[in-house]
Parts: C-alpha cells; sequence; structure tokens
C-alpha cells in the first residue's frame, strides 16, 4: 500500500488597505487558491492538484493560514499563491511563510507566527493586551484541533 505524501504550507495575506476582513473564510480561499491554479497552469494543474489540495486553516485577525498540497506538486499551489492579487475584489498579496512537512511543525510555526502578528498589533496600539492574549489563546486552540 502507498502513502499519501504531503506538504503543508503556512501563509500570510496582507491586505493594500491594511484592514482585517472577517468576510473571507476558508472556502473562499480555497476557491481563490484553486481558480488561480486552473487559470495559471491549465486543466493540468487542476487535475494533478484535485485531491491532494486542501485548505486547512485561516484566521482573519491574523491573516495567517494553512494548506496542504501532495509533496510532487506543492510548487505549483505556491506559485498559484503568489499569483494572486485579489480576494473577493480586495486587493492583496500572499506569502508562504513556511513549509513542512508535517502538520504538527507547521502548526507551532503558524501559533508562533500568530503571536508575532498580534504582539505587533498590540504595540501599534490598535489591540489591547487582553485582546491579543484571547485571540492568541483562541488560533492556538483551534490550530491545535486541526486534523489530518
Amino acid at each position: 500500500m502507498v502513502r499519501f505524501k504531503n506538504r503543508y504550507l503556512l501563509f500570510e495575506i496582507t491586505w493594500e488597505d491594511g484592514v482585517t476582513d472577517d468576510s473571507v473564510d476558508v472556502r473562499a480561499l480555497s476557491n481563490t487558491i484553486r481558480k488561480s491554479i486552473e487559470y495559471n497552469f491549465g486543466d493540468y494543474g487542476a487535475a494533478i492538484m484535485g485531491s491532494g489540495f486542501s485548505m486547512k486553516y485561516y484566521n482573519p485577525y491574523t491573516n495567517v493560514g494553512i494548506f496542504r498540497a501532495s509533496r510532487d506538486h506543492f510548487r505549483i499551489a505556491w506559485t498559484a499563491c503568489t499569483f494572486i492579487t485579489a480576494i473577493r475584489g480586495r486587493s492583496c498579496i500572499i506569502n508562504v511563510v513556511h513549509t513542512a512537512g508535517t502538520l504538527k511543525s507547521v502548526q507551532t510555526a503558524a501559533i508562533e507566527r500568530g503571536k508575532e502578528i498580534l504582539l505587533d498589533l498590540h504595540h501599534k496600539g490598535l489591540i489591547k493586551e487582553s485582546r491579543a492574549s484571547e485571540l492568541a489563546d483562541k488560533a492556538k486552540k483551534d490550530i491545535m484541533e486541526l486534523d489530518f
């Protein structure tokens, strides 16, 4: 029996206007990335990424997310993210900040990245320390509940 080998990619969305968007969710991101794969790599790209691609997590407060792609073709999904310039009509940039072979490794990186972002928002005076701590705890709980 052959095992499916995957890569987990941690990404961060930077909105051009700097405002977070609660309306963007896992489904919207998944559809946007799939459309980008199909647009940039055609039917071939859509076919090879079909069953191997899965959006696992997205946090609209930190703009950090995780998706899974097959090990042999994860670079196609990464490249498709790079080509995305807008989500639901809002200009943005998607940067892949970490790649891992295990979910555990990318979970750890996501928790650290989320803490950094929330701490930065606190230092800029955009959120209170108690709210940053609350959001960090919620994000950690959500990330650790992810399954394969």
